[in-house]
């Protein structure tokens, strides 16, 4: 029997991270065995190379204000496991999870979960009797993701790009094929913009399935967007509806974009017809909790930053809106990143955007080490042992006309966030 916290975590993290086989059997049947709690409420499944979590937090925002419970289910955390697992934006308790961990363990004897499979169960459960509607983020992909159990009310892919290429790709067609897999019979989905390359796959799925499909810049609209003190401003537009002076935190204008997939979604959950009624509710309460690790500022002058950008599409995102925003100035990185990103890409980029480019590694298995890394070639790229020492000398001595932007991973702001409190 689990009997504090930490043997709870250690027990969840201690579990395997990838099954021999890529369906969905053990999770269905520790569900069934515990009630398939997952059916018990209204649910929203969210799929998406990046943009996930924004998504996720705006439509939460906009639910709490209807007097509903709202679950949130996401990954990955920034300072505590607890994070994952949210009602009304209040994250689990301790004692809650060692519950859960426990009872888990006694209804699913025999079964063998993974990490990932053991956490959706404990977020299902914890959100049976709690909420009125829970938001499911999926772990990767969709159709075989192990969240992909749930029939909801409504599905939504915020975007589709290059990222986890060796479990669902490895073309950008195979990922909108799985991707696509979100979608369920005549359950309207929401998208954001989706590039020439993969739109009539998903396209294909959703008429296949009657699903009615709302797509960004096709459906509904981001208009008269500026960014202006660390605040994307825009309206919102689709036919029957207008909604003025929004705004939302970041100088990414993907934050806007997010932000209009949410209100899509929220509209439609609400039903249409009441639209009028909710443009104050919008207005006000969008933005009403925001996520660490997202663009995230650590000091204002001069600027230093941390985002946990871990992909090539949102790490070229980020640069170019910093370069936008601040033509003027440059552009200092410290990168860390994974085994199964891209980093010889990414590199290539960032070299190509910016004046330097520090790169370590972290204590993680899955973390790129320094000999995973080819830096020949690249004259404004040095590998550093030791991050926390060049944090400190960069932003010791670092001009008004720089900024230093910590990237590249969570796990990395993660560890940093407490450096930057004290």
């Amino acid at each position: 029997m689990i009997k504090t916290y930490q043997e709870a975590l250690n027990y969840i993290h201690g579990l395997p991270r990838m099954h021999k086989r890529n369906d969905l059997t053990d999770i269905k049947n520790a569900l069934k065995r515990l009630g398939d709690p997952q059916n018990s409420y209204k649910t929203v499944h969210v799929t998406g190379t990046n943009g996930k979590g924004s998504t996720v937090n705006y439509l939460a925002n906009l639910l709490e204000q209807t007097d509903q419970r709202v679950g949130m289910f996401t990954s990955p955390y920034v300072l505590r496991f607890n994070e994952r697992i949210q009602i009304n934006h209040q994250m689990i308790s301790d004692e809650q999870i060692v519950e859960l961990v426990n009872l888990i363990l006694e209804k699913t004897s025999g079964i063998e979960l993974i990490e990932f499979e053991f956490v959706t169960i404990m977020g299902f459960l914890y959100f049976r009797d709690r909420v009125d509607i829970a938001i499911i983020e999926v772990g990767i992909g969709a159709e075989h993701d192990k969240t992909n159990v749930i029939t909801p009310e409504l599905s939504i892919i915020t975007s589709i790009g290059l990222d986890h290429e060796k479990i669902i790709g490895p073309t950008i067609q195979d990922i909108a094929r799985e991707k696509a897999g979100i979608i369920k019979p005549k359950v309207p989905i929401v998208c954001g913009k989706l590039s020439d390359d993969v739109r009539s796959i998903v396209y294909e799925r959703a008429n296949n399935q009657a699903s009615p499909l709302y797509e960004l810049d096709k459906d509904f609209f981001v208009e008269k967007f500026k960014i202006k003190e660390f605040k994307n401003r825009f309206t919102y537009s689709e036919k029957l509806v207008t909604i003025q002076a929004i705004q939302v935190f970041g100088f990414e204008q993907t934050n806007s974009q997010n932000a209009a997939i949410a209100i899509k979604a929220f509209l439609i959950l609400q039903g249409q017809a009441k639209s009028q009624s909710y443009i104050r509710l919008i207005q006000e309460s969008i933005d009403n909790n925001r996520l660490l690790g997202r663009e995230q500022i650590v000091q204002n002058d001069p600027l230093v930053l941390m985002d946990g950008a871990h992909n090539l599409a949102a790490i070229d995102n980020l640069i170019n809106s910093l370069n936008a925003n601040w033509p003027k100035k440059d552009i200092i990185i410290l990168y860390t990143g994974m085994k199964d990103k891209d980093r010889a890409d990414i590199l290539t980029l960032l070299a190509s955007k910016v004046s330097t480019v520090y790169v370590s590694n972290l204590s993680l298995s899955r973390a790129a080490k320094e000999n995973d890394y080819d830096l020949e070639g690249f004259d404004n790229i040095e590998f550093v042992s030791d991050y926390h020492q060049k944090i400190n000398q960069v932003i010791k001595t670092m001009t008004s006309d720089q900024i230093f932007l910590i990237t590249g991973s969570f796990y990395l702001v993660s560890e940093l966030e407490n450096k930057f409190k004290s």
